[in-house]
């Protein structure tokens, strides 16, 4: 379950800059940008996250939300192109396999949402 680690790691880079925050301070939720590529399963990070939110006062209520990305998939043979959610391995218009790849590999953080207790 490589989605404990990926959560770890989205901690140990907060952490630095949540230590910096007012003690008021808080995150509520963490968007995450996942391509297929990636092989994230979402519940699964949101599992993880679970665990590993406790780790820091200031974002122990945090939940994270995972935004999947598309592999941008064109056919070098008829032109066609569209946006795939996982791997293919044809075009689903003219059958070829001569296709070119982008996107799909993204794994970040896309959106911090946060607010200050007692306000």
């Amino acid at each position: 379950m490589h989605e404990l680690s990926i959560a770890q790691g989205i901690m140990a880079n907060l952490r630095p800059w949540l230590d910096d925050q007012p003690e008021n301070f808080r995150v509520s939720k963490i968007v995450v940008k996942a391509g297929p590529f990636r092989a994230v399963v979402p519940s699964a990070l949101v599992g993880a996250w679970e665990i590993v939110r406790l780790d820091h006062p200031k974002t122990s209520g945090s939940v994270v939300d995972v935004d999947p990305s598309f592999i941008r998939v064109e056919c070098r043979d008829c032109g066609h192109s569209w946006d795939a959610s996982r791997a293919v391995f044809a075009c689903d218009k003219c059958g070829s396999d001569n296709l070119e790849f982008s996107g799909g590999n993204e794994l970040f953080i896309e959106d911090i949402k946060t607010y200050t207790c007692g306000e």
